[in-house]
């Protein structure tokens, strides 16, 4: 294997940092965990100027060029705000159609590129519903599967003009989950046939373009029907639709402990005997979901969490249960998707930063009229 050692589980791994501007803790983070990723929250953002010099220091110090992302989607979802007028909740563009929802993604990726940044998390393809949290339905483009590849594609693309790579989420899709009860395993039962119609035809139109796909924390009945596993541990959701029925040949990627922390509490919940087994998911989680199929997972660099992770991994290589075959398989990926990636150079342009205010304002004052509109 290419470097089964620290190297190499670094660049399965996209870090989170509590930093807002460059820190000799933070070098010292960044050198010890070597991430193939690094991805940065509104609390990071402080001011234009530190987080351009931030994003090039990093640069500096890592052997592998770095993933730099942010999650930025408009609406609730925006840590654009710390430096530029508030973005349009992604269903008021769709409502306009697909060529606002381009425009948005052009302003998001001319913005997240200006600071240095060269990959977004987002958009969202999951699809709008009754059951969808009321915080996360305006998020969502649209209940019509079509009109959400469409405006999926089209948010895409306007990412691209700038060169930064998108991430959409959450595979194979989270239209069908009920959220009564935050402590249990979400579990979605429609069927394989009404989730390849509905759910998973935006993913079936855009993944040939896509480097990057979030996987869904979510259980699918369709494909384990006998022991619910959610779509980051499931080998028939990664293996059997993405990659083989999908032909998916890009990054799969999770938020490794939002996620295991939801399942373990479910699974310790769920009866005697199961506090063991939930400890023991929350260690060995993130080796557990590279052997069936992930490549990245998104974790806080603390003592607490990655010193269980490393020891997980290096335990399932020497058992044999995580494939040495599998790393390189992940990190093979990895290395195509960062091919010609975007650099930082850690120059801020002010004129094209305060453009941007000015089309950041104009933007939403444009869809805000629209609702007005529509009402």
């Amino acid at each position: 294997m290419a470097g089964a050692g620290a190297d190499a589980l670094g660049q399965l791994l996209f870090i989170t940092l509590d930093d807002w501007k460059w820190t000799s803790s933070c070098e010292r983070v960044l050198r010890r965990y070597q991430p193939g990723g690094i991805l940065l929250t509104q609390r990071n953002l402080r001011t234009p100027q530190a987080t351009c010099e931030m994003l090039s220091k990093m640069v500096r110090v890592l052997r592998v060029p770095p993933f730099l992302a942010l999650s930025e989607e408009g609406g609730s979802v925006d840590p654009l705000r710390a430096f530029f007028p508030g973005l349009p909740q992604p269903h008021l563009a769709a409502e306009k159609g697909s060529k606002m929802v381009e425009r948005l993604g052009v302003l998001i990726g001319e913005a997240v590129a200006l600071l240095g940044f060269n990959m977004n998390f987002a958009p969202r393809l999951d699809l709008a519903n009754p059951w969808v949290k009321q915080s996360l339905e305006p998020q969502l483009f649209s209940s019509d599967p079509r009109t959400v590849a469409r405006c999926g594609e089209a948010f895409v693309t306007g990412l691209r003009r700038h060169r930064v790579m998108a991430c959409v989420k959450h595979f194979p899709g989270l239209s069908a989950v009920e959220y009564d009860n935050d402590s249990s395993l979400p579990i979605v039962d429609k069927p394989m046939a009404t989730l390849w119609r509905e759910d998973l035809l935006p993913y079936r139109q855009l993944l040939p373009r896509l480097a990057m796909v979030k996987l869904s924390y979510a259980a699918y009945k369709a494909y384990d029907l006998d022991m619910p596993t959610p779509a980051l541990l499931s080998l028939n959701v990664l293996e059997g639709l993405l990659r083989a029925k999908l032909g998916y040949r890009g990054i799969a990627v999770v938020d490794l402990f939002d996620a295991l922390d939801q399942m373990a509490t479910a699974l310790a919940n769920s009866g005697p005997g199961n506090e063991q087994k939930a400890v023991s998911l929350r260690l060995d989680g993130f080796a557990q979901s590279i052997t069936a199929g992930c490549d990245m997972a998104v974790i806080v660099p603390s003592e607490r969490i990655f010193e269980p992770v490393r020891g997980g991994f290096r335990k399932a290589l020497q058992a044999g249960t995580l494939s040495a075959r599998r790393v390189d398989e992940a990190l093979k990926r990895i290395r195509r998707a960062k091919t010609g990636m975007r650099l930082p150079t850690g120059k801020l342009s002010t004129k094209t930063f305060d453009r941007l205010c000015r089309e950041f304002e104009e933007f939403a004052t444009e869809c805000r009229s629209a609702e007005r509109k529509n009402v």
